[in-house]
């Protein structure tokens, strides 16, 4: 059984939180936010697709070498 947190604005736990892509000032972030009241509860900062992002260019430098020797 999943148990959610009362949201501290509506007080309501029926409904579930999501987690939303939002961005202020050009920075990319995810958020909390109620699915009741539409209040962001929490942000914090994905780093996973810039990880990912970064390990392709690795990948394809690690090409390019390779096609060199």
């Amino acid at each position: 059984m999943v148990h959610y947190p009362d949201c501290p604005f509506c007080e309501n736990s029926n409904s579930s939180l999501s987690v939303v892509d939002v961005e202020f000032d050009g920075i990319l972030l995810k958020a909390f936010m109620c699915n009741n009241c539409k209040k962001y509860l929490g942000f914090f900062q994905d780093a996973q697709s810039q990880i990912d992002e970064l390990k392709e260019k690795i990948e394809s430098i690690e090409s390019e070498l390779s096609d060199l020797t």
